[in-house]
């Protein structure tokens, strides 16, 4: 039973007393009864759906400023989690060169057709000089459409932070979904990128290990955007979009924070593309059911991730393009910090 079920079946039994035999939720029969009853009705998508939609989780930055955030949860095993190329998503009548922006997918209905339960939809990674040709490795349904990028940044022998002080790439993660649907976030230098059957690359890592903030507190570059963040735990896979502009080191300790002190509790987690490109699509039940976007998500974008219930349709996997020469990071707008 989903993390989700549990939560029902906890606020059932919440400050429930029997005058005769004392608090209902000391009752481990009644307990047992009450999760089976609910895992029979789960089929009922907004009861215990394995994809789940929080609003409005709140986190405090060093300045004291509020953020809040939208995070959608998923249970890995029960859902089907793809990287997309956009370069195969236009809707008719667009450009060539288009991309694809969250606000645009919404107009593509073969994407409806990716699962036929609850399905989220959200930004990628990063674009070059062309917004519809990723920066870094992207794998699309056992298909490289983009080869790993490599692109240095300077160490400051100077930096306070010893990260910083020697070279590193900059795109330094990799979301990596393998054959059996496991989703892992990996290292790009420690990573075997064959297991990978959906891949990502983008970065740099908000989270290296469980608890670790990946990004360093005295990082001059680092500047407030609205953001989005792919994160691993020990419940599973989420995606975070920010509503207010923070800096990546804010973001990176509330994912990193144990949830017992306010956090995510992510394992690891990295960052996708921000600012006007940063956004989701989600949908509750069929095909059919409305689209209610999270975000900004106007940008175009070179990819996208998808996440849907399953089962899906034999045939939900988009058509990607044929594989791709890697782009060198272009001053185009897309590449998003």
């Amino acid at each position: 039973m989903s993390a989700r079920c549990d939560d029902l079946v906890n606020w059932v039994l919440r400050d429930r007393n029997c005058p005769k035999r004392g608090p209902l939720s000391d009752r481990p029969r009644l307990r047992r009864v009450l999760s089976a009853l609910i895992a029979v009705i789960a089929t009922a998508p907004a009861l215990c759906a394995e994809i789940s939609v929080s609003r409005g989780e709140e986190f405090k930055t060093r300045a004291g400023t509020t953020i809040s955030a939208t995070v959608v949860r998923f249970a890995p095993p029960n859902v089907n989690v793809q990287v997309l190329a956009t370069a195969g998503l236009r809707p008719a009548k667009s450009s060539e060169r288009a991309g694809l922006s969250i606000e645009a997918a919404s107009a593509v209905a073969s994407l409806r057709t990716l699962s036929r339960g609850d399905l989220v939809i959200a930004n990628g990674g990063f674009s070059g000089a062309q917004v519809d040709r990723p920066v870094g490795l992207t794998i699309a349904g056992g298909n490289v459409v983009s080869l790993p990028d490599y692109t240095i940044r300077r160490g400051d022998p100077g930096s306070q932070c010893p990260a910083l002080r020697v070279d590193h790439v900059r795109h330094s993660g990799v979301l990596c979904v393998k054959q059996g649907g496991n989703v892992s976030i990996e290292h790009l230098d420690n990573m075997d990128i064959r297991s990978c059957f959906e891949a990502l690359q983008a970065g740099p890592m908000l989270v290296d290990a469980p608890g670790q903030n990946g990004i360093c507190r005295s990082a001059t570059d680092d500047r407030p955007y609205r953001r989005t963040a792919a994160c691993t735990s020990s419940d599973g896979f989420a995606l975070i979009v920010t509503e207010q502009p923070v800096l990546l080191y804010d973001l990176a300790e509330w994912l990193a924070a144990p949830k017992d002190k306010g956090g995510l509790g992510c394992n690891s987690a990295l960052n996708l593309s921000g600012d006007s490109s940063s956004g989701a699509l989600y949908r509750s039940g069929g095909t059919g059911a409305p689209w209610r976007k999270i975000g900004d998500g106007t940008f175009p974008l070179a990819t996208l991730i998808a996440v849907g219930q399953r089962p899906a349709p034999a045939n939900n996997k988009v058509a990607v393009p044929p594989s791709q020469s890697n782009v060198p990071p272009g001053a185009s707008k897309a590449a998003r910090r």
